[in-house]
Parts: C-alpha cells; sequence; structure tokens
C-alpha cells in the first residue's frame, strides 16, 4: 500500500507542474544593465533599439546625457583632425576651417547646442505623428545615436588620410568623387542609428518610416549646403 501511495503521490507530483511566474522569466534587457560604455556601443550595432530603451528606462541625469555629447563631440573632432592634420591635402581639407580653434569651439559649443535644440524639434514633431517620448526620452536617443555613430566618422576620416597617402601613386584617389564619399560614412551612421533611436524614444512600431525621413531631409540639407558654398565659396 505504501508502494502504492508513493506511486500515486509521484503521478500526482508529474500530473502537476511547478507554478511559473512572470518574475521567473529571463529579461533580455537585462545583461546590458552594469555594462561598460564600450560594451553598449559595440551592443548598440548590431541592436540599437534595444540599448537606447534600456538607457531610456535607467533614466539618466542630465550630466551623464551631456558627458554622452561631450564624448561624441571629442570624437567628432578627433575625425575632423584627421582630415586637417594627417590629409591636408585631401579635398575634405578645403571645406574644413583652417583656424583649429574657431573649428574647437563650433565642435564644443555649437554642435552641442545644435544637438538640444534638434532633439527638441524631433521631439514635438514625432509627438505630432502619435509618438510618446518627450524631450527627455527624444534627447536620450539622439544623444546616444551621436555617441555610437562617433567612431565610424573616426573610421571614415582614417580612409580618407589613406587616399591621400596613395594619391601620389593612384591618381585616382586624389579625385573629389572618391576621396569625398568616406567623409559621409559617419553621416550616414548618424542617421541610421539616430533613427532607430528616436524610434524607440517615442514607441514606434517600425523604424524605416524614421529612417526615411530623416534621410530625405539630411539629403536637402546637404544639397542647400553645397549649393551655398558654391555660390559663395
Amino acid at each position: 500500500m505504501a508502494e502504492a501511495g508513493d506511486g500515486a503521490g509521484a503521478g500526482s507530483a508529474i500530473a502537476d507542474p511547478p507554478d511559473v511566474f512572470l518574475s521567473d522569466l529571463h529579461i533580455e534587457r537585462e545583461p546590458v544593465r552594469g555594462m561598460s560604455l564600450w560594451n553598449r556601443i559595440k551592443l548598440s550595432y548590431s541592436d540599437m533599439r534595444k540599448t537606447t530603451r534600456v538607457l531610456i528606462d535607467e533614466h539618466p541625469s542630465e550630466a551623464r546625457l551631456l558627458f554622452f555629447v561631450l564624448l561624441s563631440d571629442v570624437v567628432f573632432f578627433l575625425s575632423r583632425g584627421v582630415a586637417l592634420v594627417i590629409a591636408p591635402g585631401s579635398p575634405a581639407h578645403n571645406i574644413l576651417p583652417e583656424n583649429i580653434g574657431i573649428w574647437l569651439v563650433f565642435v564644443f559649443l555649437g554642435r552641442t547646442l545644435s544637438l538640444y535644440a534638434f532633439s527638441a524639434l524631433v521631439a514635438v514633431i514625432c509627438r505630432a505623428f502619435g509618438g510618446v517620448g518627450g524631450w527627455r526620452e527624444t534627447r536620450t536617443g539622439v544623444f546616444w545615436a551621436s555617441l555610437v555613430a562617433a567612431p565610424i566618422g573616426v573610421a571614415g576620416a582614417l580612409v580618407v588620410a589613406a587616399f591621400s597617402r596613395l594619391e601620389q601613386f593612384f591618381p585616382i584617389f586624389g579625385d573629389p568623387s572618391v576621396a569625398l564619399p568616406p567623409q559621409w560614412i559617419g553621416i550616414v551612421a548618424f542617421v541610421f542609428f539616430l533613427s532607430a533611436g528616436v524610434a524607440e524614444a517615442h514607441r514606434f512600431r517600425r523604424t524605416s518610416p524614421v529612417f526615411i525621413t530623416f534621410s530625405v531631409l539630411t539629403v536637402f540639407l546637404s544639397l542647400a549646403g553645397i549649393y551655398i558654398y558654391v555660390n559663395n565659396f
């Protein structure tokens, strides 16, 4: 009888699975918490929306957000410094200011303020199209995107520098149509990561409409800038 009872108890234990609670489920975002800054940046290259959401959920202080911007300013300055110092003969050098002091002030003051103003404008537009994020969430996505894209801009500048060195052996590398496109690598990367960051900040289901909008705006502003440069210089 005891054996039968044990068997019945075992059968009952098998028939009744243990309770499973939501708190027991693994949350994929958790491993991101505690990551170093560089590891977060690397993870953003494969899942920008994930790292942006984790960052927003951490409610970063304004000092932390400003740190992201200033750090991206430093990397941005270095990428342009490559064109000015390492590759002084490159076509990119002709469109950059020769006064390094003015360029430094523009990067750390003008670029930072521009990103704050740009974030506010994006927040207003996204809310008009159904976004749920505020200015804080938006600038978190924008500032994080600027930092994530910054190293790619340095890579593009190094390619320009390499082209400049190869120009004496292969004149084709001195042609603006070949030498200038690598300078756009950083801009393309920023638009891509910016789109994912803003889409996640406002909880848009798809990133592609945001990416298309920013891409069109970038092309328009670039053409306007080229037109102004050609007609004034």
